[in-house]
């Protein structure tokens, strides 16, 4: 098969073709029908954030169950799926909290860019490739976790629902999740990429009556104000911080850092009212500190991290999916292109550009 695979941090990812395992007990196989790029695959290649290499990257897949493994339950082949980023086992501390987005088996995957069992399922000649976070979806064929791959109806295209593996969950999760928004609340939103626009609409769907989306590019922020944002602000030509203040006039409830960035996670405290809640969703670079102002301990300011956006797979993917049926969810805006995979480091290099929010591989069915 074709798949996308990254052999130096830095460089270009190559088309080549691998040979793909058969999947082991409690593994599906699946035909990759669609992929998003997100902005952590680009990390991974800029070194960012870091994986064992060789690697096929991608993780935000949709596609259709060829083959399952001995043990697997639930799945069988012809069934529709979206790929998830936890394994849920059900066994380990976390998914018996009832929070599979810590799942203990996020190690292998995420980790070491392997299956569960601490190998892999790909070849290039007689060489092991890594699967990022156990998906490895730029490519036309993936070995999965059962755990990792939720069923949906097949009248819901492949390619604009793949968003939900990923950063639609990660981002509208965050706020319905995370942090709960409340109605008639206030939430600024820093950087509406595909999470960002995700924050937005997941703020906009619990009811929050002023959303201010914080964004240079202006294509971005105007898609941002389509998706529910009722403000935008460009921290280029003026002070983020007083703008919101100027709009809300102490600050917000929620604030939304989406970008990773030290400057931008310390902005977010700096937007918050009293007994406002920052919500950290953007990965930054990992062993990096970040610098607090404590005065706003002394007004109950609270900040937290978000992983996966506090996600259930089996329970919100098909909310997410129910909630985009409605139209309440819009999720075909933020598809600025769909293209094949032999464009996938053209799309990445616009992606640093900061040009659109998601790019979608389609694979020939």
């Amino acid at each position: 098969m074709k798949a996308a695979v990254l052999h130096e941090i830095g460089t270009p990812l190559r088309i080549e073709d691998l040979a793909v395992e058969p999947p082991k007990a409690g593994e599906v196989a699946i035909r990759v029908a669609a992929s998003g790029i997100c902005h952590s695959d680009y990390s991974v290649i800029h070194g960012v954030l870091r994986s064992p290499l060789p690697v096929v990257l991608g993780h935000e897949a949709a596609g259709i169950v060829e083959e399952v493994g001995p043990g697997v339950e639930g799945l069988r082949p012809g069934d529709h799926v979206i790929a998830a980023l936890t394994p849920s086992c059900g066994e380990c501390p976390m998914c018996r909290e009832d929070k599979p987005y810590l799942c203990a088996q996020m190690v292998p995957t995420m980790g070491n860019c392997t299956m569960i069992d601490g190998t892999t399922r790909l070849k290039l000649g007689d060489r092991a490739v890594h699967q990022l976070c156990g998906v490895a979806s730029f490519a036309e064929r993936a070995v999965i976790p059962a755990g990792a791959l939720v069923k949906v109806e097949k009248d819901v295209p492949l390619d604009v629902v793949c968003l939900i593996g990923c950063g639609v969950t990660t981002g509208a999760g965050a706020a319905l999740n995370t942090a709960r928004v409340e109605p008639g609340t206030s939430v600024a939103v820093i950087g509406c990429g595909g999470v960002g626009l995700s924050i937005i609409q997941g703020a906009r769907i619990a009811g929050a009556t002023t959303i201010i989306a914080i964004e240079p590019v202006a294509e971005k922020r105007d898609l941002a104000q389509s998706l529910g944002a009722t403000h935008a602000v460009d921290p280029r030509s003026e002070d983020a911080t007083k703008a919101v203040r100027k709009i809300t006039g102490s600050g917000v409830h929620y604030a939304f850092e989406a970008l990773g960035r030290l400057d931008t996670i310390a902005q977010a405290w700096s937007l918050l009212r009293p007994t406002g809640l920052a919500v950290v969703v953007g990965v930054a670079s990992v062993g990096s500190e970040v610098k607090l102002r404590t005065s706003g301990f002394l007004q109950e300011k609270q900040i937290k991290g978000s992983a996966y956006g506090s996600a259930v797979p089996r329970r919100d993917i098909p909310r997410l999916v129910d909630l985009y049926r409605k139209g309440e969810l819009k999720l075909e805006p933020m598809i600025t292109r769909r293209i094949r995979l032999d464009d996938v480091n053209d799309a990445l290099a616009a992606m640093g550009r900061g040009e659109g929010a998601r790019s979608v591989i389609v694979f020939p069915q």
